[in-house]
């Protein structure tokens, strides 16, 4: 399976407009019971060396303040390793360890997603049926076909609409007034281009009216965050006492909690908050065939169409007709590597290195990536304390790390 090849993605163009925006988020990084290592005595012979290495050339180099690096297989801890220091909401230089909590972005997409086959499973909407039915007023403009799958699969055909923060009840009911009053700006299905707000958005605003109109947290708390035990992750502004790092960081000066709100707070498409370690717990449970300590909470033939490329036969008549496609290879809300040659976006996603065609995950503008490996039952959470610099480094840094990574477990 394949991922979303673009060449310029909107979250990461929302960098600029998040630059000094104070996030945060829950407790510490959760811990295994048994912290299984790979480590030897000698560095050189650690399975982990070449990848830890790779991290240290870019952090002495100065292309980020600061990294923290986990993986799991088995969903047991067999690295964890902190680089530098993060900008907290108070001050800069804090030194990065177990206890930082992290904006997700559109690592967040990875969350909702879940959430979203979650409920889908338990009858509440059906994938292929139109929006309208579930949103009446989302008409007109050319939007009567699209269906959630089409949101999950950025194939909507509304990737620009202008929708800013979701983060009260009332900027919620306005961009679902935004994004009904809206046009398609190609045929729904037809092709595919990154919805950096929209497409997510839509889908929980699906969930929620097949819900009694509950709140995005309380849905996801209910069906995701507490069944796995992952206290830090939210969708809501974190406690002023949780230790935040703030990415990117802010030029000078405080954070701009306004600045925030303004943006993208809320919202089911990037503005979670959680450690690393809970964000590997929502990958443990894809690895684990969706089972959560002997209970089922997605079921197999939910899990296996969330991991099967949507656009498979629309891909592979282009590739055998020697055209480039106009769809990308995305699941239902995740990215997956697929068959064949790596194509441009799996860099920025941490996977143009790797060739297993089940590895899937998701990337949050600059500074996060959630990557896993059905193969090896191999999870990964890489992110920087800062946008990493120059800007080409990104898609280099991170599939340097995921490759690198697996290949210490392979």
């Amino acid at each position: 399976m394949t991922e979303n090849r673009v060449t310029e993605f909107p979250s990461v163009s929302r960098r600029q407009m998040l630059q000094g925006m104070s996030l945060a988020a829950a407790s510490a990084l959760f811990r295994n019971e048994l912290h299984a290592s790979l480590f030897d005595e000698d560095p050189d012979r650690n399975a982990f060396s070449n990848v830890l290495a790779f991290v240290d050339d870019g952090f002495n180099a100065k292309t980020f303040p600061g990294a923290a690096l986990t993986v799991t297989r088995h969903r047991k801890v067999v690295l964890e390793k902190y680089w530098g220091t993060y900008c907290s909401r108070e001050q800069r230089n804090v030194t990065c360890d177990a206890s930082m909590v992290n904006m997700l972005y559109s690592v967040s997409k990875l969350i909702s997603s879940t959430v979203i086959v979650m409920a889908q499973q338990d009858g509440r909407f059906d994938y292929d049926t139109p929006v309208s039915k579930y949103i009446p007023n989302f008409a007109g403009g050319g939007k009567e076909t699209i269906t959630v799958r089409h949101l999950l699969t950025h194939s909507a055909g509304l990737p620009t609409v202008p929708i800013k923060s979701v983060g009260s009840p009332e900027k919620w009911d306005e961009a679902v007034a935004t994004l009904c009053a809206a046009k398609v700006e190609w045929e729904p299905g037809s092709k595919t281009a990154y919805h950096g707000l929209t497409g997510h958005f839509l889908a929980a605003e699906v969930v929620r009216r097949s819900s009694g109109m509950k709140p995005w947290e309380t849905i996801c708390r209910e069906l995701l965050f507490d069944p796995i035990g992952a206290a830090t992750l939210t969708f809501k502004m974190p406690a002023s006492d949780v230790p935040v790092a703030i990415t990117p960081q802010p030029p000078e000066g405080p954070y701009n909690q306004a600045g925030f709100d303004d943006a993208i707070a809320g919202h089911p498409s990037g503005s979670a908050f959680g450690t690393s370690g809970d964000v590997l717990k929502v990958l443990h449970l894809h690895l684990n065939r969706g089972v959560w300590e002997g209970k089922t909470l997605i079921k197999p033939a939910a899990l296996r169409e969330m991991h099967t490329i949507q656009y498979a036969a629309e891909i592979d008549a282009a590739w055998k007709a020697g055209k480039p496609s106009t769809h990308d290879n995305w699941g239902l809300g995740i990215l997956l590597r697929g068959p064949g040659a790596a194509q441009p976006a799996h860099g920025w996603f941490g996977m143009s290195e790797v060739e297993a065609p089940g590895v899937f995950g998701h990337a949050g503008i600059d500074t996060i990536i959630a990557v896993a490996d059905p193969d090896l039952d191999a999870g990964l959470v890489f992110l920087t304390t800062d946008s990493p610099k120059p800007r080409e480094k990104v898609s280099p840094l991170r599939s340097g790390v995921v490759g690198k990574a697996f290949a210490g477990l392979g």
